[in-house]
């Protein structure tokens, strides 16, 4: 190495202590190794820092459109269920609505010709289309009428519920709430 760059800052006097050894020449090579060094992994871990950084502000990103995606796509799936309730719900009063004349011409048909219908009466729930409230006045009827009323009802899948009647004088009302029997 050369004199001029390592040097222990001693002048050879012999009234001094003597040199430093030859080994504590390569201290100044060492100090600037480390600042390189150091210098270097500053740098690479600032790089680093930044290429995190960018990384997580992606990241972050990607995951307010995932948020965003999500909360579409379950609005999406809440209108489609509600949809989805109200086809339902439509299809079943359509279900429910069914003709009234099949029940009013087999309650015809199932009577005997002396007896005679004074009344008849159909009412719809509004809530629940498939149950009717039937009310029949039969004129020189009697409870075997009733009877024949509720099985030609039955074959045509209606059930008869809450069944009432009452005789005064030759009339015989008859009053029962039929739902449909879904077969």
């Amino acid at each position: 190495m050369s004199k001029y760059l390592c040097h222990d800052f001693k002048s050879p006097r012999s009234d001094t202590s003597p040199r430093l050894p030859a080994v504590f020449m390569c201290v100044p090579v060492l100090f600037f190794l480390a600042l390189v060094a150091g210098v270097y992994f500053n740098i690479t871990s600032y790089l680093d820092y930044r290429t995190a950084s960018i990384n997580r502000d992606n990241w972050k990103q990607e995951q307010a459109n995932f948020v965003l995606e999500k909360a579409k796509s379950e609005g999406e799936k809440a209108a489609a269920l509600k949809q989805k309730t109200k086809a339902e719900k439509l299809a079943q009063w359509v279900e429910g609505t069914r003709a009234l004349q099949p029940i009013s011409v087999s309650i015809a048909r199932c009577l005997n010709p002396e007896v005679t219908v004074g009344e008849m009466n159909l009412e719809r729930s509004l809530e629940i289309p498939s149950q009717i409230i039937m009310t029949v006045l039969l004129n020189n009827g009697n409870v075997d009428e009733i009877g024949r009323i509720q099985q030609s009802i039955g074959s045509l899948n209606y059930r008869a519920f809450n069944s009432q009647q009452s005789k005064a004088g030759d009339a015989l009302e008859y009053r029962t709430m039929l739902v449909w029997q879904q077969m």
